[in-house]
């Protein structure tokens, strides 16, 4: 399942309104795949973006830098914000902060690259080819500043987090803040947190399968994604 469906499926299931967009022109790349007819407003805000950057769909919002706080207004609430950053920790974590600002009670955040597959592509600095940087630890940071915020991540699509604007139960929190304060002890000693999170990566993102997902939010996978479904579980078969 990849993750403009993951994006279609929460609008679908939610019947929500007012999308936006928070990306790159190195990040995102399934704007137009979203579903157009059922939003009144489908919005994309683009940083590092050059004035001539072109790839044949809107980009509302236009940041040649870094900075994106000029272009958000507050009174424009969105029901969903998916966040595709560039991977530093800082662009990151300001991105999820701009995103939970914007977002109106009970909507939803959602955040690509938050599951990186190996450590040398979880870098904190930029690198050519595949990077998914250190996304994954401002998601857990923003989380855990976040208590009581209901979340979870789906196993696709190099992990797509879910924040949804909404207090979970208590019971579930407290079972989050022993793994939590452990984390904070990892990132006071020490700059690279991949092995700690490898280790404990279904715990900290809450992780969940398609499957569940699906069944969840009561839709059903695209013939695509049931196709991608299958081969990943014949090569499972093959490689065990």
């Amino acid at each position: 399942m990849l993750k403009y469906e993951i994006v279609n499926a929460l609008i679908t299931r939610n019947r929500y309104r007012r999308y936006l967009e928070i990306c790159t022109p190195t990040t995102g790349f399934r704007f137009s795949r979203i579903h157009r007819p059922s939003l009144h407003w489908r919005h994309r805000l683009m940083y590092r973006c050059p004035p001539s950057f072109q790839d044949g769909s809107e980009v509302t919002f236009r940041s040649a830098d870094e900075q994106i706080s000029h272009l958000l207004d507050p009174a424009l609430p969105y029901d969903l914000i998916f966040l595709d950053p560039h991977h530093t920790f800082e662009c990151s974590m300001r991105d999820l902060q701009a995103a939970f600002a914007m977002l109106r009670p009970q909507g939803t955040i959602v955040v690509h690259d938050c599951s990186p597959t190996a450590k040398e592509l979880a870098g904190p600095s930029f690198r050519p080819g595949p990077w998914f940087g250190v996304t994954y630890c401002a998601y857990v940071d923003f989380l855990l500043s976040h208590p009581d915020l209901v979340y979870y991540t789906v196993d696709a699509d190099y992990g797509c987090g879910v924040i949804v604007k909404t207090p979970r139960d208590q019971a579930s929190a407290s079972r989050y803040s022993e793994l939590g304060r452990l984390w904070r002890l990892e990132r006071n000693q020490q700059h690279d947190m991949f092995d700690f999170f490898h280790q404990h990566r279904r715990e900290l993102l809450n992780l969940i399968s398609v499957r569940d997902f699906l069944f969840h939010q009561k839709v059903r996978l695209s013939r695509f994604s049931r196709l991608t479904e299958l081969r990943d579980n014949l090569e499972s078969l093959l490689q065990s």
